[in-house]
């Protein structure tokens, strides 16, 4: 994370100063708490996509896609779609209760069920 935040406050000081963000691969120095150059990228094409030789084709069933599918729980939007949809709620009052179990449990047990 720490990598993340100083290479984002190091581009934006760049544009800032009128410079340019160059495509390159940056080395993270955590000693030092800052990132240098490893190598440049001149181009798109370095940054394609290279398959390896090695690894076989994947082919997944479809039917074994659907049966996973179907032992999913459900997810969290779609519980907050009927959690609105089902009980009137605000975006922001589902949103809450999709992130707390505790507020979900205490939710349910007041009065409606999900």
């Amino acid at each position: 994370m720490q990598a993340i935040e100083y290479e984002a406050r190091r581009q934006v000081r760049l544009i800032e100063e009128g410079g340019a963000v160059r495509q390159e691969t940056r080395l993270y120095d955590s000693g030092q708490g800052v990132t240098r150059p490893m190598r440049s990228k001149e181009n798109d094409y370095d940054y394609r996509y290279f398959p390896d030789p090695d690894l076989l084709p994947l082919v997944l069933e479809p039917e074994w896609l659907e049966r996973l599918r179907a032992e999913l729980p459900e997810l969290p939007d779609a519980k907050k779609a009927r959690f609105i949809a089902d009980y009137g709620l605000s975006v922001e009052d589902a949103e809450v209760l999709v992130a707390g179990a505790r507020d979900r449990r205490i939710f349910r047990e007041s009065g409606p069920r999900d």
